[in-house]
Protein backbone atom coordinates (compact mmCIF):
# COMPACT_ATOMS: atom_id res chain seq x y z
CA UNK A 1 0.00 0.00 0.00
CA UNK A 2 1.33 3.44 -0.86
CA UNK A 3 2.01 5.91 1.97
CA UNK A 4 -0.72 8.31 0.74
CA UNK A 5 -3.28 5.52 0.53
CA UNK A 6 -2.31 4.34 3.99
CA UNK A 7 -2.71 7.88 5.36
CA UNK A 8 -6.12 8.32 3.71
CA UNK A 9 -7.30 4.95 4.97
CA UNK A 10 -6.22 5.84 8.50
CA UNK A 11 -7.99 9.20 8.31
CA UNK A 12 -11.14 7.53 7.05
CA UNK A 13 -11.12 5.29 10.13
CA UNK A 14 -10.40 8.12 12.59
CA UNK A 15 -12.65 10.80 11.11
CA UNK A 16 -16.03 9.42 12.29
CA UNK A 17 -14.79 9.19 15.89
CA UNK A 18 -13.38 12.73 15.76
CA UNK A 19 -16.63 14.10 14.32
CA UNK A 20 -18.71 12.32 16.94
CA UNK A 21 -16.59 13.84 19.72
CA UNK A 22 -17.13 17.32 18.24
CA UNK A 23 -20.89 16.88 17.86
CA UNK A 24 -21.54 17.22 21.56
CA UNK A 25 -24.35 19.64 22.28
CA UNK A 26 -22.84 22.99 23.26
CA UNK A 27 -24.07 24.74 26.39
CA UNK A 28 -26.92 27.18 25.77
CA UNK A 29 -26.22 30.91 25.85
CA UNK A 30 -27.08 32.90 28.92
CA UNK A 31 -30.28 34.93 29.12
CA UNK A 32 -30.81 38.17 31.03
CA UNK A 33 -34.07 39.98 31.73
CA UNK A 34 -34.17 43.30 29.89
CA UNK A 35 -37.50 44.94 30.81
CA UNK A 36 -41.23 44.76 31.33
CA UNK A 37 -43.21 47.28 29.29
CA UNK A 38 -46.81 48.41 29.34
CA UNK A 39 -47.61 49.90 25.94
CA UNK A 40 -50.71 52.06 25.62
CA UNK A 41 -52.38 52.03 22.21
CA UNK A 42 -55.06 54.03 20.41
CA UNK A 43 -57.93 52.95 18.20
CA UNK A 44 -57.10 50.48 15.46
CA UNK A 45 -57.18 51.60 11.83
CA UNK A 46 -58.36 48.86 9.46
CA UNK A 47 -56.27 48.92 6.29
CA UNK A 48 -58.32 46.11 4.82
CA UNK A 49 -57.99 42.78 3.14
CA UNK A 50 -54.82 42.07 1.16
CA UNK A 51 -53.83 38.75 -0.48
CA UNK A 52 -52.10 37.54 2.73
CA UNK A 53 -54.92 38.50 5.12
CA UNK A 54 -56.30 41.54 6.91
CA UNK A 55 -54.01 44.43 7.87
CA UNK A 56 -54.69 46.77 10.79
CA UNK A 57 -52.58 49.54 12.28
CA UNK A 58 -52.70 50.10 16.04
CA UNK A 59 -51.07 53.41 17.05
CA UNK A 60 -48.72 53.51 20.04
CA UNK A 61 -49.74 56.46 22.23
CA UNK A 62 -47.53 55.96 25.29
CA UNK A 63 -46.46 53.63 28.02
CA UNK A 64 -43.63 52.81 30.38
CA UNK A 65 -40.94 50.18 30.82
CA UNK A 66 -38.81 49.13 33.74
CA UNK A 67 -35.85 46.80 33.94
CA UNK A 68 -32.49 46.31 35.64
CA UNK A 69 -30.50 48.22 32.96
CA UNK A 70 -33.14 50.28 31.17
CA UNK A 71 -36.21 52.15 32.37
CA UNK A 72 -38.21 54.96 30.85
CA UNK A 73 -41.30 55.92 28.95
CA UNK A 74 -42.67 54.94 25.58
CA UNK A 75 -43.39 58.01 23.48
CA UNK A 76 -46.48 58.54 21.33
CA UNK A 77 -44.50 57.63 18.21
CA UNK A 78 -45.06 54.36 16.43
CA UNK A 79 -47.60 51.66 15.79
CA UNK A 80 -48.19 47.95 15.41
CA UNK A 81 -48.80 47.02 11.79
CA UNK A 82 -50.58 43.70 12.23
CA UNK A 83 -51.51 41.03 9.73
CA UNK A 84 -54.29 38.55 10.58
CA UNK A 85 -54.20 35.54 8.26
CA UNK A 86 -57.13 33.34 7.19
CA UNK A 87 -55.35 30.47 9.03
CA UNK A 88 -55.72 32.31 12.35
CA UNK A 89 -52.16 33.61 12.75
CA UNK A 90 -51.35 37.18 13.76
CA UNK A 91 -48.08 38.74 12.62
CA UNK A 92 -47.03 41.79 14.63
CA UNK A 93 -44.67 44.44 13.27
CA UNK A 94 -44.35 47.12 15.95
CA UNK A 95 -42.13 50.20 15.96
CA UNK A 96 -41.87 52.45 19.00
CA UNK A 97 -39.68 55.09 20.61
CA UNK A 98 -38.29 54.84 24.14
CA UNK A 99 -37.01 57.78 26.17
CA UNK A 100 -35.02 56.49 29.11
CA UNK A 101 -35.12 58.01 32.60
CA UNK A 102 -31.75 59.64 31.87
CA UNK A 103 -32.93 61.15 28.56
CA UNK A 104 -31.59 58.73 25.93
CA UNK A 105 -33.72 58.03 22.87
CA UNK A 106 -33.97 54.44 21.66
CA UNK A 107 -35.81 53.28 18.55
CA UNK A 108 -37.35 49.81 19.00
CA UNK A 109 -38.55 47.44 16.30
CA UNK A 110 -40.38 44.28 17.34
CA UNK A 111 -41.70 41.58 15.05
CA UNK A 112 -43.40 38.35 15.95
CA UNK A 113 -46.10 35.79 15.57
CA UNK A 114 -49.09 34.66 17.61
CA UNK A 115 -49.43 30.94 16.94
CA UNK A 116 -52.04 29.70 19.37
CA UNK A 117 -55.23 30.75 21.06
CA UNK A 118 -53.52 32.01 24.24
CA UNK A 119 -52.94 35.49 22.75
CA UNK A 120 -49.17 35.32 23.36
CA UNK A 121 -47.03 36.82 20.59
CA UNK A 122 -43.38 35.72 20.46
CA UNK A 123 -41.24 38.72 19.51
CA UNK A 124 -37.73 39.35 18.25
CA UNK A 125 -36.51 42.87 18.86
CA UNK A 126 -33.84 45.24 17.59
CA UNK A 127 -32.78 48.56 19.01
CA UNK A 128 -31.09 51.64 17.56
CA UNK A 129 -29.60 54.42 19.65
CA UNK A 130 -26.80 56.97 19.54
CA UNK A 131 -26.51 57.02 23.33
CA UNK A 132 -23.12 55.93 24.68
CA UNK A 133 -24.82 54.53 27.80
CA UNK A 134 -27.11 52.26 25.78
CA UNK A 135 -24.85 51.61 22.80
CA UNK A 136 -24.76 47.90 23.69
CA UNK A 137 -28.45 47.68 22.72
CA UNK A 138 -27.51 48.25 19.07
CA UNK A 139 -25.94 44.77 19.18
CA UNK A 140 -28.29 43.03 21.60
CA UNK A 141 -30.06 39.85 20.50
CA UNK A 142 -33.39 40.45 22.20
CA UNK A 143 -36.55 38.38 22.31
CA UNK A 144 -39.71 38.32 24.34
CA UNK A 145 -43.44 37.97 24.59
CA UNK A 146 -46.27 40.40 24.01
CA UNK A 147 -49.87 40.02 25.11
CA UNK A 148 -52.90 42.29 24.85
CA UNK A 149 -53.95 44.07 28.04
CA UNK A 150 -56.88 46.36 28.86
CA UNK A 151 -55.20 49.45 27.39
CA UNK A 152 -52.69 47.96 24.97
CA UNK A 153 -49.93 45.41 25.30
CA UNK A 154 -47.68 44.00 28.01
CA UNK A 155 -44.19 43.09 26.80
CA UNK A 156 -41.58 41.06 28.67
CA UNK A 157 -38.14 41.25 27.02
CA UNK A 158 -34.87 39.35 27.50
CA UNK A 159 -31.52 39.32 25.73
CA UNK A 160 -28.83 36.75 25.17
CA UNK A 161 -25.61 37.07 27.13
CA UNK A 162 -22.21 35.59 26.47
CA UNK A 163 -22.26 32.55 28.73
CA UNK A 164 -24.57 29.92 30.07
Amino acid sequence: MRPLSLLLSSLALLLPAALAANNAVPPPPGVAFLYNANITVGLSVDVGQIPAGNVSVIPVIGGALIGPKISGKILAIGADWGLSTPQGYYYSDMRAQIRTMDGANIYVQMAGLMQGNDGLIYMRTTFQTGSKDYWWLNYAFAFGTMKASGTGFVVDMWHLTGGS
